[in-house]
């Protein structure tokens, strides 16, 4: 993410299960240092407390709103450590799935059996006797999944290059280096490699608690003898009609061709016809 001010640091070994980082020095469970779990937690746990060095201290949050800024951040440095390390894109992406089945059925509130999670924006206070563990829940694993959201929104489909992310928040951090940074700051940066005014993403999952569902049709029409064109139809439901996401979307054609494509998904139904393809 940038240089850090430091030359090395230092790793200690704690009696208790948790990690805490300080500036060059790391507290690490006990556990983490007698196994390595086969799932990649500990791994995740470990490059977590090494992110702070990052986010949380290189550039500190401003106040306890921002607080995902340092462990939205860092937990999600830690899955990224473990997809680079492990080159294991399905372990990637059962943790990622794992937590976002977390976050939907948290009490399971939309069957009415519970209250509904806060936004990530609320920090320590999501937190309550009525919602305990949402403080780990919302500002670490939501969290994550919004950077996870950006990182998919500027990646390139064509190549899978990953180089407007990595900019992204290569700028954030020397920015805010040294400073405490919030998330105004941060959508500042957001805004300026995304090109456009992303306020509509923060409301939405920053500032906000609503998650969409989406439900995916498609047809494909003969336009020629080898080409064809595929209309792809995207309900979103469980938001308002102003709810808006850039959907990544993969057609699987013959011959293990593939196409990858964005589309801008508005309203209650969304509707896109590819160009002909062979």
């Amino acid at each position: 993410f940038g240089k850090l001010p430091i030359n090395s640091i230092n790793i200690t070994e704690t009696p208790y299960m948790h990690g805490e980082a300080f500036p060059g020095l790391i507290h690490l469970s006990w556990s983490t240092v007698v196994q390595t779990d086969f799932k990649g937690e500990d791994e995740i746990f470990r490059a977590h407390e090494v992110a702070h060095q990052w986010w949380g201290i290189g550039v500190d949050f401003d106040s306890y709103h921002d607080q995902w800024l340092s462990e939205g951040f860092a937990q999600y440095s830690g899955i990224w450590y473990l997809q680079a390390v492990k080159n294991d894109n399905d372990l990637f992406f059962d943790i990622l799935n794992e937590w976002k089945d977390d976050i939907l059925n948290v009490r399971e509130y939309l069957f009415g059996s519970g209250q509904e999670a806060g936004p990530i924006w609320l920090g320590y206070r999501t937190s309550s006797s009525d919602t305990p563990g949402d403080y780990d829940l919302i500002v670490y694993k939501k969290g994550a999944w919004v950077i996870h959201m950006l990182r998919a929104m500027l990646l390139d489909l064509n190549t899978m290059n990953e180089d407007r992310m990595k900019k992204m928040i290569g700028e954030f951090y020397e920015t805010y280096k040294n400073n405490c940074a919030s998330t105004v700051d941060f959508k500042k940066v957001v805004d300026k490699h995304f090109g456009e005014d992303m306020s509509w993403f923060f409301n939405q999952y920053v500032y906000g608690t609503d998650i969409p569902l989406y439900k995916v049709a498609y047809k494909t029409d003969r336009t020629g003898d080898v080409k064809l064109k595929i209309s792809v139809r995207v309900r979103q439901e469980e938001v308002d009609e102003s709810f808006k996401m850039y959907v990544p979307i993969k057609l699987i054609l013959a011959d293990d061709k593939f196409v990858r494509i964005r589309i801008e998904v508005k309203g209650k139904e969304t509707v896109f016809i590819t160009p002909s393809i062979e």
